[in-house]
């Protein structure tokens, strides 16, 4: 009886073991084609950008700054609005604050075309709640009439906006598009490898995503900061009424379904601090996750539907509902994949079974972590050469990073489960360390 037992669990194993490895032939399958098409976005990445003709009129435009008690950095920002290539008279600065009691209320006296906005209802404590009051007082009370607003910006707290952004995006909103993003860069490449590991997602996010997309489909994905949207479109919509914890993806997806034309202009940037303790970036992405969860279940089969519908931009539809990044789905799928043959080994070696077949689990494990480190590594390494203009990285960190980023990559998969299970996800401050201050001449 013993050995018909043993001879069955065998059997069984070996199937299981079989099982596995027709998924990975099929996950190795489904990352080929989307490296492919990863790889094309990439190659066209590196050429150089549509030249937008020069703007025929300078147009009116509104900055909108939520700042949830952020008055320890935002003064590299105004300093930098400030300091924009483009006429005073047209673009008034709003300050979006939850107290009239913040610091931020004083230090914005100090600056010309600059306003507060104190929030009326804090029953929301979302950055698309603070962005929707502040748009619905602009439009209920006819200011932005009034002022003959065209476009309305958004930035976060902590940014710094390059001399000639007003300029360059001024081109883009003249040139006809009604949603674009620029050039999201880091002012802490150097703030250790958890801050510069995130600001190369960006990167990825500008040159070989955004760059394809608004070529090919007239679609971009708004990064939270950095974009303008048309007035047209915040009026037609009362106000913003994204709530989601990541409101500037279903900003995007919103545009998508509706057609309505972005671009994205590289010849223009902004620096953003990203977060180097492993916690706060930890917390982050699992806002970003969860948000991204809320967006897809609200719009994907909107999109869907329409892609079957119309012909019109069917890339970026198809796109937008399959907005996991190319990258991260078969590396996730080949870690629990990676997994899966650890847990069959270990079950392998407890059963005693054939140690041909557990040993075979155990080396299966270990060629694909090796292999999918291997390929982020020099997929890492061709990013930062790819991206050297942008990346103000000492060579030090850029070695670190390249060793560090397959690791980040690869949280993705947890951060990912984690977010499933989490029930009660909030928007929170992120503390800053202040680096963005030391690197504030970066803009300048």
């Amino acid at each position: 009886m013993k050995n018909f037992y043993h001879v069955y669990y065998l059997e069984m194993y070996s199937q299981i073991l079989n099982i596995v490895n027709y998924i990975i032939i099929g996950l190795m399958c489904l990352s080929l084609v989307l490296m492919c098409v990863k790889i094309a976005a990439h190659i066209y990445g590196l050429m150089p950008a549509v030249k937008l003709p020069e703007a025929k009129t300078n147009h009116k435009f509104a900055i909108l700054i939520p700042a949830r008690n952020e008055s320890h950095v935002i003064n590299n920002l105004l300093q930098s609005l400030q300091k924009q290539e483009y006429p005073k008279d047209k673009y008034d600065i709003y300050v979006i604050v939850e107290s009239a009691d913040d610091p931020t209320n004083e230090i914005c006296k100090q600056y010309e075309n600059t306003q507060v906005f104190v929030r009326p209802n804090l029953d929301i404590k979302r950055k698309g709640a603070a962005l929707d009051q502040m748009l619905k007082y602009l439009l209920e009370n006819n200011i932005s009439k009034e002022k003959g607003y065209e476009a309305y910006f958004v930035f976060d707290a902590d940014n710094i906006v390059a001399p000639n952004f007003l300029f360059e995006m001024n081109k883009t909103f003249d040139a006809g598009y009604e949603l674009a993003m620029c050039y999201r860069n880091s002012s802490n490449w150097n703030g250790g490898w958890i801050a510069s590991c995130s600001a190369l997602t960006f990167s990825m996010v500008n040159t070989f995503d955004n760059k394809f997309r608004a070529k090919f489909s007239q679609k971009v994905i708004v990064s939270g900061t950095g974009f303008f949207i048309a007035h047209r479109v915040i009026e037609e919509l009362g106000g913003y009424p994204f709530y989601s914890l990541t409101e500037d993806m279903e900003l995007s997806s919103f545009a998508a379904l509706n057609n309505i034309k972005g671009a994205y202009n590289e010849n223009t940037e902004i620096f953003d601090e990203q977060p180097e303790n492993f916690k706060l970036q930890w917390n982050q992405r699992v806002r970003w996750v969860k948000g991204h969860m809320q967006v897809g279940k609200k719009y994907n089969k909107l999109i869907l539907k329409e892609f079957f519908k119309s012909r019109e931009h069917r890339f970026g539809k198809l796109e937008f509902a399959l907005n996991i990044v190319p990258v991260a789905v078969p590396v996730c799928s080949v870690l629990l994949y990676a997994i899966t043959c650890l847990v069959l080994g270990i079950v392998g070696a407890s059963l005693q079974v054939d140690k041909a077949l557990w040993i075979q689990a155990f080396i299966q494990f270990g060629i694909a972590n090796v292999g999918t480190y291997l390929f982020l590594m020099f997929y890492t390494l061709a990013i930062l050469l790819a991206e050297k203009k942008h990346c103000n990285i000492t060579p030090k960190n850029a070695f670190i990073t390249v060793l560090a980023n397959p690791f980040f990559m690869s949280l993705w998969l947890p951060i990912g489960i984690f977010a499933m299970f989490k029930k009660q996800v909030s928007w929170k401050v992120i503390e800053h360390s202040g680096t963005s201050q030391k690197d504030s001449t970066l803009s300048t």
